[in-house]
């Protein structure tokens, strides 16, 4: 018994994740229309790419090939034939993989404060890790459920027992044991969950895994990274393979993940804490001051844990006297804070001295959208400008000018965003952009600030470094880096020149480049070794580097070219910024980045000998795996570069299922259907039969989007025979008079629906723009119709006879006409709703064309957000009005009527109401695996309703009514996370007052959001 409801569960869970749009089609925008595609197809893989990218194309097809036999070697699996869809156009570094349809998708740009490896290897390494995980689980009962659901049932697999830290943190280990750097030699990488277990402790599992709003919690990287590094090096890498084994041979086994973690980690875990112990041992005979932990209590606390619970405790506590030891051995460097840590998480970044001395930083947190603040010279604080989604690359400041880059979205294409340079005077209190055709990033003020660099790249991902007048913003002068060199951080030095960080396959080394005679030297190598963030003064240059196993600033000396070790933090140091003879820098701590400044003095400072400090963890991977990245490029034509047809690839059916859904409408009905989204995710489509209440033998259905254009084309059409029953009056023959009956009607009915949406996008600054305008025509055919009389009124029975119904058919042709639109300011995590948004949708429908007349209606309606009267408390107004011609009896309302009553439909409808929502409290509370609760909010409501109509008694005469209704009450609601799923649900009850009954409601109200995913 116990088996079938395992079956059931999966089976239903299935269902629901395709029932929603983004389970069915996941697509993340579209690239311009105008691209010509090419693809490079073997055996083994297929690359999709932009025919200017061809050369690099053969490079990634290089890469690919060196990974099917070093990728997977841990895992003892080469996956089957992927596809990869490269994007140029835009701005972002990311990467990602998808399973339904099965693809990866690769931004080509390069981070502008990317480390010390090419990005073109880091993100293949680290997605085809993805390709490896998901192609693995393809196995036994999985792999039949694929016969049977087609690619999204691995998906749900992936969904129901594959935590997010164990995919990201599997790949970040395979980019870092593959690569000579990787995420997992970066003490950036790891410097959040280093303060947060010395200074604040472990948190509880559900608190690592789903976040929360009271502590910043490290994300799925960093944390998955440590969990799966750490039981990789401890217990062999036969643990995840047979972990993977068992989840796809038995996905209905509840516990499939953790029981094999539990099972690989028990026949080694005793040798592993008493390998812990012997480890302390020779730390404390080395006389280093550190808690004397008793590791075999700690192995059997932990050991009632499942297995998920099981690592995640013994790797915090392994790693929290880890970091202990090396804390206690730091001589940290002294400094004077400019201010006091926050309440709340908070990063205060990128110190600048200012005209009159005050302190200039970015300022983010779980409290705060990023905005720049002032910090005077006596410690109080003003709040400057808030700027757009930026690049976490900082800022410039000079003669009361700050420069940074940011975000700015393409009208239309959502992977052609930009990066643009944009500056913002103190003193006039202007906003001014600096706009290329390709990105730029990384602006620095020359001097006497009438000068910028900055590094452009183009669409194909080269690097160029550009010198703009300030004033006019026109270009200067272009210097193009040479093949696979990436320019960062540049700076400018005195005689007309600029330093910056050349990243090549090498790895990183400082640069000099002369201006006038274009020649560069090479003054200082690093190697695959991090450092960024110049800071370049008369004698030295500045700079963030990971030689000492945490960030900490070092300092170039031009003469002596020695390289001093200037900070010593504990946790971190960066951002450095000289002004005088005072180093100011962002140093880390568990409530995010503090501010500080230190006397800048070289007598203070400790020549740093040439050692680097290593990363015991990275190092056990690399050798455990015994691979390194190594493509072959000798041959890069052996690679053949073919056409990619856009419309010979419209169609890819990638899911069905024994059940109709519709990822398209978020619908689900008994039947069976067939899900299609092409490589380039142009053509989404739903083919399949629905049963369809009223319908005798079901609904045929197609429906499908195309979103290569500018304009959105989105088709859907119904076929299928219809029964209905209803009362109605019936022009009886004989005799002749007018009846009452009950009749069944059967018929065939077309429905063809079509619609133009124009997603335009506004997008720029703090504002979040869009106006989408939509013009849809429906056409209802009904046919063939057939009434069959089944019984005259109760009231007046009469024997059954003959009736004239008019049954011919007819057609309703609707034309709707709507824009929709909305500016939406950046919000805060801990703000419960927007705090300054307007949202606006117009409607008119009416029926020019067919048959049928079925009157109009025309609508308005619009939301307001406005700030409350505390932090993170928030008011909203809504408003709407509605008119509807006396014709009109079939549209359905488009404005929403008052809370907890039935809707009001009268000719003229206004609806109006207010809101007002507010944090209550961030428990951080979990029951067990069952829920976690992040947070508790609270919103009050007053609603009111107006109609006014006509109506018609028996005798034809017209009535005008006018009616007014008003409810009140109060929401209830968390923020919670179900059964340790990523997706948050939240969660509540409305109860409230309405007065067009008299009586009270109360309503669950339930929602999640996989965009949190």
């Amino acid at each position: 018994m116990m088996k079938f409801v395992k079956i059931g569960l999966v089976f239903f869970c299935l269902i629901t994740t395709w029932g929603l749009a983004k389970g069915q089609y996941f697509t993340t925008g579209q690239d311009p229309a105008s691209i010509s595609w090419k693809q490079i197809n073997t055996n083994d893989f297929q690359i999709i790419f932009p025919e200017a990218y061809e050369e690099k194309a053969k490079y990634m097809a290089a890469i690919f090939q060196d990974l099917l036999q070093k990728g997977g070697k841990d895992l003892n699996h080469q996956p089957k034939k992927f596809s990869v869809v490269v994007h140029t156009q835009s701005a972002t570094s990311n990467g990602m993989v998808a399973w339904a349809p099965k693809r990866m998708e690769i931004y080509n740009t390069s981070s502008p404060d990317n480390d010390a490896q090419l990005w073109i290897d880091h993100v293949t390494t680290h997605e085809y890790r993805h390709v490896i995980q998901l192609d693995k689980l393809e196995q036994g009962f999985t792999r039949f459920l694929n016969y049977i659901f087609g690619q999204q049932s691995t998906m749900v697999v992936v969904g129901l027992y594959l935590p997010a830290w164990f995919l990201e943190g599997d790949a970040v280990c395979a980019e870092t044991a593959l690569s000579e750097l990787g995420r997992g030699r970066l003490p950036f990488f790891e410097q959040e969950l280093r303060a947060q277990l010395i200074e604040k402790g472990n948190y509880s599992y559900d608190k690592a895994i789903n976040g929360s709003y009271q502590d910043y919690v490290t994300d799925r990287y960093k944390l998955g990274y440590y969990l799966v590094g750490k039981a990789k090096t401890h217990y062999g890498d036969e643990l995840w393979e047979k972990t993977l084994n068992r989840v796809g041979r038995r996905p209905l086994g509840i516990t499939s993940f953790a029981d094999g973690i539990k099972n690989g980690m028990n026949a080694k875990r005793d040798s592993v804490f008493v390998s812990l112990s012997d480890k302390q041992k020779e730390i404390l005979a080395q006389g280093i001051s550190v808690e004397d932990i008793d590791w075999e209590q700690v192995k059997e606390q932990n050991t009632r844990a499942d297995g998920k619970l099981m690592l995640y405790y013994d790797t915090m506590k392994e790693l929290q006297w880890e970091w202990k030891v090396q804390d206690a051995q730091l001589n940290l460097t002294k400094f004077e804070a400019l201010a006091n840590r926050e309440q709340v998480y908070t990063n205060q970044r990128f110190p600048h001295v200012g005209t009159s001395g005050e302190v200039i930083v970015l300022k983010e947190g779980l409290a705060d959208a990023a905005y720049f603040e002032i910090i005077s010279e006596d410690g109080s604080k003003k709040k400057l400008f808030v700027p757009g989604y930026d690049f976490n690359s900082g800022f410039d400041y000079k003669n009361g000018k700050l420069i940074w880059s940011e975000r700015k979205e393409n009208l239309r294409w959502e992977k052609a965003d930009k990066s643009v340079l944009v500056m913002y005077d103190t003193n006039l209190k202007k906003r001014s952009k600096i706009k290329y055709e390709n990105s730029l990033f990384a602006p620095a003020f020359s001097d006497d600030g009438k000068q910028i660099t900055a590094v452009e790249i183009d669409e194909l991902g080269d690097n160029h470094l550009e010198i703009l007048n300030a004033e006019s913003k026109l270009l200067e002068k272009r210097i193009t880096a040479g093949k696979d060199e990436f320019i960062l951080s540049p700076k400018w030095n005195k005689n007309n020149s600029i330093l910056y960080i050349l990243l090549n396959k090498e790895g990183k080394q400082l640069v000099s480049l002369d201006l006038n005679s274009g020649s560069r030297t090479s003054l200082f190598s690093f190697g695959a070794h991090e450092m960024s963030q110049l800071e370049v003064t008369d004698d030295h240059v500045f700079f963030t580097a990971s030689f000492t196993g945490i960030d900490n600033v070092f300092a170039f000396n031009k003469s002596s070219e020695k390289i001093y070790q200037v900070t010593s933090s504990r946790f971190g140091a960066r951002d450095p910024h000289v002004n005088k003879n005072q180093l100011y820098y962002s140093d880390y701590t568990s409530d995010g980045y503090l501010p500080v400044k230190t006397t800048s003095q070289a007598d203070n400072w400790t020549e740093w000998a040439g050692n680097f400090k290593t990363f015991p963890l990275a190092e056990n991977l690399s050798e455990q795996l015994g691979e390194k990245l190594s493509p072959d490029t000798t041959n890069l034509d052996r690679f053949e570069v073919k056409n990619y047809s856009k419309l010979g690839h419209l169609f890819n059916f990638h899911s069905w299922a024994p059940v109709f859904i519709d990822g398209l409408e978020q619908e689900s009905d008994i039947g069976v259907s067939v899900a299609s989204q092409n490589k380039l995710s142009t053509l989404l489509t739903t083919v399949g039969y629905k049963k369809e209440q009223g319908y005798q033998n079901g609904q045929f259905y197609v429906n499908m989007s195309y979103q290569g254009l500018f304009p959105i084309f989105d088709s859907k059409l119904t076929v299928g025979n219809k029964e209905s029953q209803f009362w109605t009056l019936a022009d009886r023959i004989t005799p002749s008079q007018i009846d009452t009956v009950l009749v069944n009607r059967a018929l065939k009915q077309w429905g063809w629906e079509n619609s133009i949406r124009l997603p335009f996008d506004l997008s720029g600054g703090k504002y979040s723009t869009r106006i989408i305008p939509k013009v849809t025509y429906s056409l209802a055919k009904l046919a063939n119709m057939k009434y069959t009389t089944l019984a005259t009124t109760q009231a007046n029975p009469l024997p059954l006879g003959e009736y004239d119904f008019g049954d011919k058919d007819f057609t309703q042709e609707i034309m709707e006409y709507q824009i929709f639109a909305y500016n939406i300011v950046k919000t805060a995590p801990r703000d419960v709703q927007y705090q300054w948004a307007q949202v606006l949708e117009l409607n008119y429908r009416h029926t020019p064309f067919g048959d049928s007349k079925l009157g109009e209606t025309w609508s308005a309606e619009s939301y307001l957000y406005f700030p409350g009267f505390a932090k993170h408390h928030g008011i909203k107004l809504y408003g709407g009005y509605q008119n509807r011609s006396v014709y009109n009896s079939r549209f359905s309302n488009t404005i929403k009527s008052p809370r907890g009553m039935y809707d009001i439909y009268g000719e003229d409808i206004f609806s109006t109401g207010i809101d007002y929502a507010l944090p209550l409290f961030y428990p951080d509370w979990n029951m067990g695996p069952l829920a976690y609760f992040k947070r508790v909010k609270m919103n009050a409501f007053f609603d009111y309703g107006y109609q006014k109509g006509k109506f018609s008694d028996m005798n034809q005469n017209l009535y005008e009514y006018k009616d007014a209704f008003t409810s009140f009450g109060a929401e209830l609601s968390t923020d919670l996370h179900v059964l340790r799923f990523s997706a948050p649900v939240d969660l509540g009850i409305r109860v409230g007052y309405e007065d067009q009954t008299g009586s009270m409601f109360a309503n669950l109200l339930i929602s999640f959001s996989l965009s949190a995913f």
